[in-house]
Parts: C-alpha cells; structure tokens; sequence
C-alpha cells in the first residue's frame, strides 16, 4: 500500500496540474496549426475558382 506524506501529496498535485496545463497548451497549439491549414487550403481554394 502507498502512503503519500503531505509534502509527496502537494509534489504529485503540482506535477499533475503541470501536466494538465502542459496539455491545455498543446490543444490551443495544435487548434492554431488546424486553423491556419483551413485558411491557407481555403485561400488556395479561392485562388484555383479564380484561375479557372
């Protein structure tokens, strides 16, 4: 059986708080680098209507 002393208790709860935003920032990036691929698929989109 484990037994967390307060000290272990607060490191565990600061690492998996760092984890969590860790993830939360990853999500916002990654819905950046989405974003930014609709718009310049879109943009090249408009482009070919315009071409053709």
């Amino acid at each position: 059986m484990l037994f967390l002393t307060d000290v272990d208790h607060v490191s565990f709860e600061k690492a998996n708080e760092t984890r969590q935003n860790n993830l939360q920032s990853a999500t916002v990036s990654l819905q950046v680098v989405i974003g930014l691929c609709k718009r310049k698929e879109t943009a090249a989109l408009k482009i070919k209507a315009a071409v053709s």
